[in-house]
């Protein structure tokens, strides 16, 4: 599911002093130990936490980009 070396876009449950809310942040993955996930900052996520939301490929959200179609101007 994962892939080393591979950057995505994580987006986690967070609670915080005001209530919860969610944490959303851009990480590279550095190595892969079952469900626990070492990113290049340091940081450790356990990806069968009910707190882990999801986690998308930085290679997924550059060709989603790239296949949006620029808007036409529409002269009525």
């Amino acid at each position: 599911m994962f892939d080393i070396g591979t950057g995505y876009r994580f987006v986690m449950i967070e609670g915080t002093s005001e209530g919860w809310g969610e944490l959303t942040f851009i990480e590279k993955v550095i190595d892969i130990d079952g469900p626990l996930l070492k990113l290049e900052s340091g940081r450790i996520i356990n990806s069968h936490s009910s707190l882990f939301v999801t986690a998308t490929p930085m290679t997924m959200l550059a060709s989603a980009s790239s296949m949006e179609e620029p808007a036409s101007d529409v002269v009525a």
